[in-house]
């Protein structure tokens, strides 16, 4: 998600609820530093992708480990 503050855009994902105790946050905010609208949603986008994988490994591991248990 994209959002406007100030003169700036910033990216905006929440973690899902199982990984936010894993990862310590329920949602991930950074700035895109950039005032360009078509930029940031470039930026947006790959960091969207990055979060998303961060995410399934997190997941991956939260799942191995409640199996060993």
């Amino acid at each position: 998600m994209l959002r406007l503050i100030g003169s700036h855009y910033h990216f905006r994902r929440a973690v899902p609820v199982m990984l936010q105790a894993c990862l310590g946050k329920t949602e991930i905010s950074l700035s895109l530093q950039t005032e360009s609208k078509f930029l940031a949603r470039q930026r947006a986008a790959a960091l969207y992708a990055r979060t998303g994988e961060v995410f399934h490994k997190a997941r991956t591991m939260f799942t191995k480990a409640a199996l060993t248990i």
